[in-house]
Formats: structure tokens, C-alpha cells, sequence
């Protein structure tokens, strides 16, 4: 099992590939707060604990997508996608959510991003990485600026979201 601990905001905070015995009702639960869905497009569907437990198990049976989760202590606070290992290209897509709002604004994403961005270099070996996001979604921007990317493009109306049309931000890193 990889693991990394380190510190954000001087506590204890670590990812690790997600299993399926980590997945609890409380990882469930975030799909259905409205603040955490506001710019996803888990708005649109519908998670039960068998659901995010055959998610998990795809994941760790697919070469090309490794799920970590964001852990503070021993509580599973978020999660962390990179996909498209397997690209020719070098690339690879993350995205990722704080799913317990306890936990926002405190650092936890953007130390989760810069611990992506290592493995990427190190394990993986990408050459860049790349996450999209939708227009209005601050937090999500500051964590990617604050470790790097950069604003590479823009797609307008791209996306629809509590009810309304918004463009999709793209960033990418080089790394």
C-alpha cells in the first residue's frame, strides 16, 4: 500500500490508493451535499455504498486510472483521480474533491495536487498534467495555481451545472 504522510497546515494528512474497504457512508454522503457537487457532474448521478465500493474495485483493476484517497489522520476526507496513465502522449488528467467540507480552505487540496505532481514526475513518469474545471469554482482554481498550472484554454458554455451554462477552464502543467 503507498503511502505518504506529510503535513498541511502542521497536521497529519497522507493519499493512498483507495480500497474498497475504505469506502464508509460518510464517502457516500458527500454526492449528496449540494456544495460539493455544485461543479461536478456527480450532480447528475446517484452513489450507494455498493456503487462507490465496484468504483473503487475498477479502479484499482484499470491500468490506466489510480485513485488516491485524501486522508487526515485515518479519516477519508477526499479524493484524488489520475487517468490516462497509459497515454503514448505522456499525460495525464487528475481531478479530485474534498468531499468532507469540514476540511476546506485548509490546504488539504493543494497538498494532495503537489503529491500528484510528484508521483506523476517520479512513478509515473508523465511529462504533463491536466485538469479542467468550471468557471466560478475558486477553490479548485487557487489549488491549481498555487501548485503550477497554468490557464491554457477556455471552451465556452461547455458545461451545465445547477441549472446554468458556464465555461470550462483548462490547466495544465508541465512537469
Amino acid at each position: 500500500m503507498e503511502k505518504d504522510t506529510h503535513t498541511a497546515n502542521n497536521e497529519p494528512v497522507f493519499i493512498k490508493i483507495l480500497q474498497t474497504e475504505d469506502v464508509s457512508e460518510d464517502y457516500v454522503n458527500w454526492y449528496s451535499n449540494k456544495q460539493v457537487i455544485s461543479y461536478s457532474d456527480n450532480q447528475y448521478r446517484s452513489f450507494s455504498l455498493e456503487g462507490q465500493k465496484n468504483y473503487v474495485k475498477s479502479c484499482l483493476d484499470n491500468n490506466d486510472v489510480d485513485l488516491y484517497g485524501i486522508f487526515f489522520k485515518s479519516k477519508h476526507i477526499g479524493n484524488i483521480v489520475i487517468s490516462g496513465l497509459t497515454s503514448v502522449h505522456k499525460r495525464a488528467e487528475i481531478t479530485y474533491v474534498i468531499g468532507d467540507t469540514n476540511f476546506w480552505g485548509k490546504g488539504y487540496g493543494s497538498y494532495a495536487i503537489a503529491e500528484i505532481i510528484n508521483k506523476a514526475k517520479t512513478h509515473y513518469k508523465l511529462y504533463k498534467l491536466f485538469a479542467g474545471l468550471a468557471e466560478g469554482n475558486k477553490g479548485s482554481e487557487a489549488v491549481l495555481r498555487k501548485n503550477g498550472f497554468l490557464l491554457e484554454g477556455r471552451r465556452k458554455n461547455h458545461l451545465f451545472y445547477s441549472e446554468k451554462w458556464c465555461d470550462q477552464l483548462d490547466f495544465g502543467l508541465i512537469i
